[in-house]
């Protein structure tokens, strides 16, 4: 089964929210074609991926398996001492030792959502395991992960049909709108989903008597909350930035004290990792161009250098400038991008295999919005780094009359 760079990448964010938002540490996402189920990616456990991805499971034997499953909505969990042994062979089994209590949840315990399409066809499953508090999920949980499997559903369902049109789509500028056209949808679902869990977490604080243990876990719903108004934010940043029919505003612009602002609004998380960050301008870097755009280009190199910065790390920030160009650099001394990954650092969606890049939390598009800036305002960017040797960000641009009327 041949499946879309594009589609793959956004069915990675999607599982990666799952992880983040629904409290378990695995999840996969399996596609139909032709009466076999074809696992494309799965996210939190390193040995669970190198077995279960290009796997190929009979829908048959799923069907078999889940006969005896206990149905939840869209979920359907097969406890352990109700497996046929159907799926022994296509399935992960961690290694983990089970809690002592009645709801533990066993190694061999079985968890997937049913991703159908507007006509009840069966077009995918979603896997999730091992859950963070070791426990199946009582009532309110499987709530919660219903809710972002009907979320995966509709947007893997939209991602198949808009993906379907694209092979019948001939023209490069036809596939860039229909590609910004996906995540517009993508964006207005989770950002509908996002405002949903909010207003939830804001009624539910209202309610006389919550416990300590209740209010712990409505903070941990709300920074949940937050984490995807942010990833949302970016997606619409990333459809504006591809518009093409909206002017860009130049204005005469300073690099320096946008990098100065940059800096200052990342402080707060660069001193709770121990990082130090450090700014370095050099003559007067001013040039034409949109300084929102240019503010999110600085802020998303700053935030990532901070973030896959280790403790006690270092961040240097220089801005110089000529007669002719202005150049930023942003350089970390932390975990470093892989040789094979480099080319790739900019893609929408992308987002390196490599488990320290997994334990941080991203959707993969900052430095897509990066690229997308630079370009628009007439220069380059390019990144040097190896694995565990930092990484250095060099964005070069024209001072001067480079900014395009038009996207």
């Amino acid at each position: 089964m041949e499946i879309d760079a594009s589609l793959t990448r956004t069915l990675e964010l999607l599982a990666e929210g799952v992880i983040e938002f629904a409290g378990f540490r695995v999840a996969a996402v399996s596609l139909v074609d032709d009466g076999v189920l074809h696992t494309v990616t799965v996210v939190g456990d390193d040995t669970a991926a190198a077995q279960l991805v290009d796997q190929r499971t009979p829908v048959a034997l799923l069907q078999r398996e889940l006969a005896a499953a206990e149905t939840w909505g869209p979920l359907r969990f097969l406890p352990a001492d109700r497996s046929g042994g159907h799926l022994a062979d296509h399935l992960w089994v961690p290694d983990v030792v089970p809690l002592q209590a009645a709801d533990a949840w066993d190694p061999r315990d079985l968890l997937c959502g049913l991703l159908r399409d507007h006509d009840g066809r069966l077009r995918g499953v979603l896997w999730v395991d091992l859950p963070d508090n070791g426990r199946r999920p009582d009532a309110a949980q499987r709530a919660t992960l219903q809710m972002y499997v009907r979320l995966v559903e509709r947007a893997l369902v939209t991602a198949l049909e808009r993906d379907d049109l694209e092979l019948r789509v001939e023209h490069e500028r036809a596939i860039a709108e229909y590609r910004r056209s996906i995540i517009d949808v993508l964006s207005h679902e989770l950002r509908g989903t996002a405002a949903a869990i909010a207003h939830t977490v804001d009624a539910l604080r209202g309610e006389p008597g919550l416990g300590a243990g209740v209010v712990a876990g409505l903070d941990v719903v709300q920074g949940g909350t937050e984490r995807l108004r942010s990833v949302v934010d970016d997606m619409a940043t990333l459809v504006d930035l591809g518009r093409t029919d909206a002017p860009l505003r130049a204005v005469t612009t300073d690099l320096g004290a946008v990098a100065r602002e940059a800096i200052a609004l990342h402080a707060a998380e660069a001193r709770s990792r121990g990082v130090g960050v450090e700014l370095d301008v050099a003559g007067t870097p001013t040039l034409r161009g949109d300084p929102e755009d240019l503010d999110r280009m600085v802020a998303n190199l700053v935030s990532n250098a901070v973030k896959y910065s280790e403790h006690g790390g270092r961040v240097v920030v220089r801005v110089v400038s000529d007669p002719a160009s202005v150049v930023l650099t942003v350089s970390d001394v932390g975990i470093g991008i892989d040789e094979a990954d480099r080319d790739r650092v900019f893609e929408e969606f992308f987002r390196s295999r490599h488990g320290a890049v997994r334990r941080r939390p991203g959707a993969g598009l900052g430095l897509a919005i990066v690229q997308r800036v630079v370009t628009l305002h007439g220069g380059l960017v390019r990144v040097d780094s190896a694995l565990g040797a930092g990484a250095t960000f060099t964005v070069e641009l024209p001072r001067a009359g480079a900014v395009p009327e038009a996207g």
